[in-house]
């Protein structure tokens, strides 16, 4: 009964760790479905008060941030004028898309912040 008991651990301990060995990435759908007009709105570049420069790209139906020459990072639409990364920061583009504030903006490669900082970045 003992040798039963020990065999059916060291089975389950392995599944386990075999489990633990397989990671999958979840990337978030987008909940809010852009139009062709509101595509070519996001292609803008914005100033930051700290020198340093945000720009937005769009490939096919996908948006992209990058600041300054780091790596472009793929933003998902949640709602009209909202985003969000993978890391987990928000864009929010306000007044007709002149100014956006970005919460956890540290986030990003290459910003110039900590990473749970908000920053307002004007056109």
């Amino acid at each position: 009964m003992k040798h039963i008991l020990i065999a059916l651990l060291a089975t389950l301990s392995v599944g386990a760790a075999s489990a633990a060995d397989t990671m999958v990435q979840i990337k978030p759908s987008p909940s809010y479905q852009l139009n062709e007009q509101e595509l070519g709105d996001y292609q803008q570049t914005f100033g930051l008060s700290n020198g340093q420069t945000m720009k937005f790209s769009v490939r096919q139906t996908r948006v992209f941030v990058q600041v300054d020459k780091g790596a472009r990072v793929e933003i998902f639409p949640f709602a009209k004028d909202r985003f969000q990364s993978d890391a987990g920061t928000q864009f929010e583009f306000r007044d007709d898309n002149e100014t956006i504030a970005v919460a956890n903006f540290g986030l990003l490669p290459m910003a110039n912040a900590p990473a749970r900082s908000m920053v307002l970045a004007r056109r």
